[in-house]
Formats: structure tokens, sequence, C-alpha cells
């Protein structure tokens, strides 16, 4: 006779594991397993996590010790001290007022040849050619007319008589007021 199977048990999660057979009980057991190995890779990879912040903060500190001090400017001699100033008052002087000026004086037939200017002493020297002794004194009063001039000297002059058109060759002086010129 057959074997009658009475089980008058509600058909829950027990009896479910009492009838399980060997391949449900192995597929629990792996997927136990995988959880398992999943957890201890995930608090693997937050301990290198961890560990990674704090070797940043560790080379931050270092890279902050590391880090190059700002340079102190060295100390100047007064030999020093007093050249910078000469060539910061140099190159601060109203240069293009200056030529501005000489550019609107020229304005006759006069051709400017050389041109020194000695900033220290806020001076210009010149020398000029002008067709005849008109154009060059006309050159003279127009200078001595430029609010930016001041003293302006007619040195030395001279008729070039090498020349065919016999040009009037002159040296001028003139101290120039850089406050006059600053816009």
């Amino acid at each position: 006779m057959k074997q009658l199977d009475l089980d008058f048990a509600e058909r829950g999660v027990v009896f479910w594991l009492y009838r399980a057979g060997w391949r449900l009980w192995l597929l629990l057991l792996l997927a136990a397993l995988a959880l398992l190995v999943g957890w201890g890779q995930w608090r693997a990879v937050e301990h290198d996590g961890l560990r990674l912040e704090q070797e940043r903060a560790q080379l931050l500190k270092t890279q902050a010790r590391q880090a190059p001090r700002v340079a102190v400017a060295p100390k100047l001699t007064p030999e020093q001290f007093k050249a910078s100033q000469l060539v910061i008052r140099q190159l601060n002087q109203p240069w293009m007022d200056l030529l501005e000026t000489l550019e609107t004086t020229r304005k006759g037939r006069v051709a400017l040849l050389e041109l020194r200017l000695d900033s220290t002493n806020d001076r210009i020297r010149g020398v000029a050619e002008a067709k005849n002794a008109q154009e060059m004194l006309r050159f003279m009063s127009q200078m001595k007319a430029q609010p930016l001039l001041t003293s302006v000297e007619l040195s030395v002059h001279q008729m070039s008589q090498t020349d065919p058109n016999k040009p009037y060759r002159f040296e001028f002086s003139a101290y120039w007021q850089p406050e006059a010129g600053a816009r």
C-alpha cells in the first residue's frame, strides 16, 4: 500500500524548509555566501576610501609645509636705491608730451637732427637744421611759447657752407616741466 502523507501544518516557511530538497539548500547556501562576500568587498572598499582620504590629507599637509615661502626683497644699498629711483623717475617722465611739443614746434622748415634728454635735470638739448635764419628764429619763438618748456636758449648756430642750400644748423637747450605736461 501506498504511504499516506497527512500533513496538517500550514504551508508557510517551515513547511517549505521541511520539504525543501538538497538543491534549494544549496541555492540558499550559495546566496548566503554571495551576500557574505559582497559585504566583505563593500567593507574593503570603504576601508580603502578612508585610507585614501587620510593619505590625501597627509599629502596636503606635506605640500603646505614644503610650499615655497614668499620671497622677501633683498635690502638695497643706498647706491642701488638711488639708481633705482633714477630709473623710475626716467620711466615716469611724460615723454610723449615732450615729443608732441617738439613736433608742434617743428611745423616750419626745421629738421630735428639730434635730441638729448637729461631727465635728472629736466633738460633737453638738441641739434636742428633750418632752411634760413627766419625759420630758425621762428622755431625758437615757437619753443618759447610752449607751456611745457622754460629757459629756451639758442646755444650755437652756423650756416653750412658745404651744402648748396646753405642751411642753418643750430643747437638749442631748454628746461621742461614734467608737471605742466601731466594729464
